[in-house]
């Protein structure tokens, strides 16, 4: 991603924004969504904004509150950073056979169902099924 001028922290942002409705989201949606404080998200998307890649807009519904959005440049960024992601890993695991890779799949499946994964102290609880 630093190829790219993209910091780890700023492509989860640009990602959680792209599945975000076309409306956005408010600065306390995505530090919720990250886990971590809201100061600072505000730092990220202030670096985003910089980079024109993100765009705040008053929120309609609460005239305090700030939406923000992909800008056209960081929907296309996010393309880009989706390719170079694809093509890294395709270099990094193409030392693997047909063979050698199922069986990686294979065991990771099974430590990914034998550990789940802990809940963070602040997270909702998964909704369970009824």
């Amino acid at each position: 991603m630093i190829p790219l001028g993209i910091t780890p922290h700023q492509s989860r942002v640009l990602t959680l924004l792209s599945r975000a409705d076309e409306v956005g989201l408010r600065n306390s949606q995505l530090a919720e969504q990250l886990h971590i404080a809201a100061r600072s998200t505000t730092e990220v998307v202030d670096q985003l904004e910089a980079k024109s890649l993100v765009v705040r807009t008053p929120d309609p519904a609460d005239r305090r509150a700030t939406l923000i959005t992909l800008s056209p440049t960081g929907r296309a960024q996010l393309g880009e950073l989706a390719e170079l992601r694809r093509s890294s890993m395709e270099g990094y695991f193409d030392k693997l056979g047909t063979e050698e890779r199922a069986e990686l799949t294979r065991l990771l499946g099974i430590l990914d169902r034998e550990n789940p994964r802990p809940i963070r102290a602040g997270c909702k609880q998964p909704a369970k099924d009824s």
